[in-house]
Parts: C-alpha cells; sequence; structure tokens
C-alpha cells in the first residue's frame, strides 16, 4: 500500500520523511493545488494530442538538451537513463518551462508553444507550473528540515524544473502492436530532487517495491504523487529510495488511456550534492559529490539519442526488470 500523507496535518513533516524513507513514494492530499488547474490543462493537452502528426512535429524542440516541447511516440527509451537498452516508448508528450526562468541556459531554455493552435494550452501550463511552484516551496521547506538543508528552498529556485504533459494512447484502432519488452514508458528514476504527478485515476504506473515486486498505483482523485529522485537518494545515502517506476501497455493491466501531468523539481545547477553526514552510516558514502548541472546533463540525453549516461546511478542492487509480476 502506497503511504498516504495529508500536508493540512500539523505532523505531515514528520510522516513525509518517514513515508519517503519507506518507500520513496507517497501520495498526498490536503496539498492544496485548485482543482481547475489540472482540469484546465487536461483540456488543452488533449486539444493538442487530438492534432495530426506533422502539426505536433512543427513543436520538437531541436536541442535535446532543452527538454521542451513535443515528443512524439517512439522518440524516447527511458531505461536507457539507467544504462539498459530497451525498444522505444509508447508516449508522447509535450514538456514546458516557465516563460520568466530565473535565468536562460542550454537546460532552460523557451518552450515551443503551439499558439496558433492550441492558445489555451501556454496559459493552462503556466498556471499549472505556478501552483505546482507553490507546492514545492513548501515541500522544500519541509525537506530541508529533515534533511538538515535549512536554505534547501533558496537553493532550490534556478534549476531545470519542468512540467510534462504526458499521454499514452494505443493505436488508432484500439490496440498496441509491442516489440518484445516494449513498455508505455520503461522503468527508469528521475534525475531530480523530486516529481510531483497529477494523474488520471486509471492503472498503468507501477513502482519497484523493496521486496522486488512491481507494484500497480492508482492514485484517489483529487490527490498528488510524490516520488523520490536521484538527488534526494543521494544527499540520503539511499535511505530515501529514487523510485524506479514504468508505464505498462495494455496486456500488462493498463488502460486504453492515461494521462499525467508530471513537475520535475531541481536545485540550483550549482548546487554540489552528496551524501549527507548524518545519513552516512558503516557502509560509508554510496556516491562522490556532483553539480547538480552535471548530473542532469548526464542523464537527460541518454533515452533521446539511446547512448548510455554518463551520471551516477541509484539503482543500487534493484533490477528494473522486478523479479515478481504485478500484483
Amino acid at each position: 500500500m502506497i503511504p498516504l500523507v495529508d500536508l493540512s496535518d500539523g505532523d505531515c513533516t514528520k510522516r513525509l520523511a518517514a513515508a519517503l524513507e519507506a518507500s520513496g513514494f507517497v501520495e498526498l492530499t490536503g496539498h492544496g493545488l485548485a482543482e481547475e488547474l489540472p482540469a484546465a490543462l487536461r483540456a488543452a493537452a488533449d486539444q493538442f494530442f487530438a492534432l495530426p502528426p506533422d502539426v505536433k512535429g512543427r513543436f520538437v524542440h531541436p536541442d535535446p538538451l532543452a527538454n521542451r516541447g513535443f515528443r512524439a511516440k517512439g522518440s524516447e527509451a527511458l531505461a536507457y537513463s539507467l544504462g539498459e537498452s530497451s525498444p522505444p516508448d509508447l508516449f508522447e508528450s509535450f514538456n514546458a518551462g516557465t516563460d520568466s526562468p530565473a535565468a536562460w541556459s542550454d537546460l532552460v531554455q523557451p518552450t515551443p508553444w503551439p499558439d496558433d493552435v492550441v492558445p489555451g494550452l501556454r496559459r493552462a501550463a503556466l498556471a499549472m507550473l505556478e501552483g505546482m511552484g507553490r507546492i514545492g516551496a513548501r515541500l522544500d521547506d519541509m525537506l530541508g528540515g529533515a534533511l538538515g538543508i535549512p536554505d534547501l528552498r533558496a537553493r532550490s529556485t534556478r534549476g531545470p524544473d519542468m512540467l510534462a504533459c504526458i499521454d499514452y494512447r494505443p493505436d488508432p484502432g484500439g490496440g498496441e502492436k509491442l516489440l518484445d519488452g516494449q513498455l508505455r514508458m520503461g522503468a527508469h528514476s528521475d534525475y531530480t530532487s523530486y516529481t510531483l504527478l497529477a494523474a488520471d485515476p486509471v492503472p498503468g504506473l507501477q513502482i519497484l517495491g523493496s521486496d522486488d515486486r512491481w507494484v500497480d498505483v492508482v492514485p484517489t482523485p483529487g490527490n498528488l504523487l510524490m516520488n523520490v529522485g536521484d538527488l534526494l537518494a543521494m544527499w540520503t545515502n539511499d535511505l530515501w529510495p529514487s523510485t524506479l517506476h514504468r508505464v505498462v501497455p495494455q496486456s500488462g493491466g493498463g488502460a486504453a488511456r492515461r494521462r499525467s501531468f508530471a513537475w520535475f523539481h531541481y536545485p540550483d545547477p550549482d548546487v554540489v550534492v552528496a551524501p549527507l553526514p548524518a545519513f552516512v552510516d558503516g557502509r560509508g558514502p554510496r556516491y562522490q559529490p556532483v553539480r547538480v548541472d552535471d548530473h542532469v546533463r548526464g542523464k537527460l540525453c541518454a533515452p533521446k539519442t539511446r547512448t548510455l549516461p554518463s551520471s551516477a546511478s541509484t539503482l543500487s542492487d534493484r533490477s528494473t526488470r522486478g523479479g515478481v509480476e504485478p500484483r
């Protein structure tokens, strides 16, 4: 069972830290995200994904480091971020960032908005980015207190944060023609501090539990899902595990259609992440110090170029395949 934490409770910081230690994954209620924000974004994203492929293709960003714009079905294979080869993933997405970042860089570039065909997408996505950012600021304060990094919020305002509108749909005939081992989204960990997810309450998402079983996760309507990313795992020396997750096709128990909005949150590019002394036990530190900018660069292009990542893996002794079928 996925831990549930109510962010309106007085002891939520303690409960959140315990939940992240237990599984690296938690469901959040009492988060304060206005329900109209994901509803408006869902409507605008549905309009965009219904466009012909050649029209959507106009909004592909040419630079894979930018992580902005349209990504067609089959253009990525997320398992490559862990150094594992796989067939291309069966999802498409539109990735967006704020129009007014603290600074532009090759990791933070302007979003190629489809204003001429779906003018409402920019407005809805920017509103969602702002709403997620407010929740993230509070979470940074909470996590900073639990980690002993009191200025975590102040040091997490210039990272390459991104909102991904993700659509999983079968072929026009209603089926999914799969290659051997192909998934809607391959098993991977996120490169973030943490990720917040607003998803349809339908099957498809699975996380790898501590017992090496893939566990189905279907969120309660209105709740957000939160998972630990690589950077929190590094700070805690894997006490908080970077959640391995995937999305299975219909043949594996996924719904015919699933949509999600993932907000990826990072510290500032020049922040150096290494195991904190309070989390280093007899095993010693599991990771070498790394700048956030270097870690993200070493991971980001691998799924798009089908190459090996150059950043450290937080896979540890876990297998992305999982030892037991979903339960």
